[in-house]
């Protein structure tokens, strides 16, 4: 941008020197064939300014407006110069000849005959390649043939002539969020192989569309991918600085590669963009936790809650935190109001039972285990706490059958095998 300013401003010098309108539309025709519409706009003013009589400058200006697809603009510059010198009568004839072709299209597309259609529109481009319209119109008529991705390589076509043209910027958006939902549909179902497919269309038409990049970012990270999830990531992130989701979803990328320190900029730059955004307080607070930074934990957690007294995420972790510092009482709090606000989180109603029993509230610890188990019942944490709660309330055959079933996650074996043998050898632990 910087570079046409200089360019325009040096042309310009020069043409207050020069003060010939036909080497200013030599210029201006110059410019408009290397797409710097806006020098060629400057250029075709000054020359007429120069010889406001200067038809040749009314014909400039109408082939600047049919760059831009602006055929009714395009069509008034002609008439001018008709109205000073009939010899720009054949292009004036051209124009209408463009309309009609365009009408004759449109008539066509409401008839069905899509083929004909497409050769009104691409006959206008064998005279007039850089018109915009005629790629815009061709794109509408594959729309209409449910053609997808036709559809978003005209609307594309005719962007790379004009990129301010705002049908084609229009009608390619809807496409490529056809694309978008078409992907995050097969994405649901789980047919990530043709999520990919219609995420990298979305992109091959539109390299600005960052949700795109988003997602596709998204389907890296849930099968693995994390170079690649952070490659998209960040490339959505290229072309829109602000979006705080992507921010969000690189620094999870970074935590789960155990890349802590890159994950906390990543989140304190989401937070930075959105303020309310509580995910990120959460992930940012876990990572403190995971350091041992337990009260910058619970006052970024605690911030959280603020924004949403109602986060259960948020509430569980600020459980963690207090059950690390064994402050049991505040952590089954914390763990009471998680459950509270998400029912069906078997890990928060396991880490409730699980403080309820470390200060002595077995029977609550009992049921807080058991709605554990109902949710789901391969887990081992919540027939172990279950067993604790039975086994401190003196029903040991109630807790050997609770710690039987512990004992089947081998994650959870030891501990139950342990507990197992403590009832079934008690005088191995008498002290």
């Amino acid at each position: 941008m910087i570079y046409k300013i200089l360019v325009l401003f040096l042309i310009i010098q020069h043409s207050i020197y020069a003060q010939d309108p036909e080497q200013l539309l030599n210029e201006a025709n110059g410019q408009m064939s290397k797409g710097d519409l806006v020098i060629a706009d400057s250029l075709l003013n000054e020359s007429l300014k120069v010889d406001p009589s200067f038809a040749p400058a009314h014909i400039g200006f109408s082939e600047l407006w049919l760059r831009k697809g602006d055929l009714n603009k395009a069509n008034a510059s002609a008439t001018k110069a008709v109205q000073m010198d009939e010899e720009f009568r054949s292009w004036w004839n051209g124009l209408n000849d463009i309309r009609n072709k365009i009408q004759n299209g449109k008539r066509n597309v409401q008839q069905g005959q899509f083929d004909e259609a497409m050769t009104e529109y691409e006959s206008i481009l064998e005279k007039h390649p850089y018109f915009p319209e005629a790629h815009f119109y061709m794109g509408l008529t594959k729309f209409r043939q449910k053609d997808i991705e036709g559809a978003a390589y005209y609307f594309s076509e005719a962007l790379k002539l004009y990129p301010d043209h705002m049908k084609a910027r229009k009608g390619l958006n809807n496409v490529t969020k056809q694309l978008l939902n078409n992907g995050n549909k097969a994405y649901k179902r789980g047919d990530f192989d043709k999520a990919t497919d219609f995420y990298k269309k979305a992109t091959k038409y539109d390299d600005t569309f960052y949700l795109a990049f988003y997602q596709l970012g998204v389907l890296e990270k849930k099968i693995g991918n994390s170079e690649d999830a952070i490659s998209y990531f960040n490339k959505a992130i290229s072309i829109k600085p602000d979006f705080y989701k992507a921010w969000f979803t690189l620094g999870a990328s970074y935590e789960v590669d155990n890349n802590l320190d890159s994950a906390i900029v990543k989140y304190e730059k989401a937070i930075e963009l959105n303020p309310g955004y509580t995910k990120a307080y959460s992930n940012l607070g876990n990572i403190h936790l995971i350091r041992k930074d337990y009260d910058i934990a619970r006052d970024i957690l605690l911030t959280a809650i603020q924004i949403d007294p109602e986060y259960a995420d948020a509430y569980l972790r600020l459980g963690v935190v207090f059950s690390e510092q064994e402050l049991f009482e505040e952590a089954s709090e914390q763990f009471k109001k998680s459950t509270e606000y998400d029912l069906k989180n078997h890990d928060a109603w396991f880490r409730y039972a699980s403080s309820l029993n470390a200060i002595d509230n077995f029977s609550e610890a009992s049921i807080a285990a058991q709605k554990c188990i109902d949710l789901k019942s391969n887990f081992g944490g919540g027939w172990y706490e279950k067993g604790i709660a039975e086994m401190k309330s003196g029903k040991k055959t109630r807790a050997l059958k609770y710690f039987e079933e512990a004992n089947k996650d081998r994650d959870w074996r030891k501990l139950a095998q342990r507990k197992i043998d403590e009832i079934n050898n008690p005088t191995k632990y008498e002290k």
